[in-house]
């Protein structure tokens, strides 16, 4: 079951959204719960579909920053419990586990859009419990009036905070260090949902890197 909440209003200004010293994720820093995940020789990964899904072994990181090539549709096709056949990849954002966690989505096709949606399945952390359930749509923002394309394999980069203020939450996204689109997210949506950040690719070959920031001193 999906849900739209339009509690937001996108901005467009130039902006960052990884701060102090960006830390690369090798894949030995990877959990990967499904799909096939390489490594090349110069530390890229890479993935080739048809779906990855994987988060960091460590660190609860509020930033993080998806830089990414993306090289066309994957040989095998693999449609999402809708249905749908959508190529994308992104990150996963206070991955808590498969049911519960903040997903910044940047969908290739049919439509391309930076999807932002929260899964929230309280007490589940299975897939087998949750399923394709309990997503709750923050925004859609359409690519197209922005300019914006990665279909000409030109490298891209995705990036995403989510932060804490006395005990309000709110998320940025950029492309290319240009805001995209920021809001406030409901504390009740949110403050029970904390893990590692993480990506998810499906339907597409992309070669990339992920970057996060370690903002607290716990995680060095």
């Amino acid at each position: 079951m999906i849900k739209t909440l339009l509690l937001f209003m996108p901005l467009i200004i130039q902006s960052t959204v990884i701060g102090g010293e960006p830390i690369d994720t090798p894949r030995s820093d990877l959990r990967v719960s499904l799909g096939t995940i390489s490594q090349t020789k110069s530390g890229y990964l890479t993935v080739i579909g048809p779906k990855e899904r994987a988060v960091r072994t460590s660190g609860t990181h509020s930033k993080a920053l998806l830089r990414f090539r993306y090289r066309g549709p994957s040989e095998k096709i693999a449609p999402l419990d809708s249905g749908a056949v959508i190529q994308q990849i992104g990150l996963k954002m206070r991955a808590m586990n498969t049911c519960n966690l903040l997903y910044i989505m940047w969908r290739i096709k049919p439509t391309e859009e930076i999807y932002i949606a929260i899964k929230r399945n309280t007490g589940k952390s299975k897939y087998a419990d949750c399923g394709a359930n309990g997503y709750i749509v923050l925004r859609r923002v359409p690519l197209k009036p922005l300019g914006i394309t990665a279909t000409t394999q030109k490298t891209c980069r995705l990036g995403a905070s989510v932060t804490e203020t006395a005990g309000k939450y709110s998320c940025e996204v950029t492309i290319d260090g240009r805001q995209i689109w920021s809001g406030d997210i409901d504390a009740k949506l949110m403050a029970d949902i904390n893990g590692p950040v993480g990506f998810r690719s499906d339907n597409g070959s992309f070669i990339f890197k992920l970057f996060v920031n370690d903002t607290d001193s716990s995680n060095k």
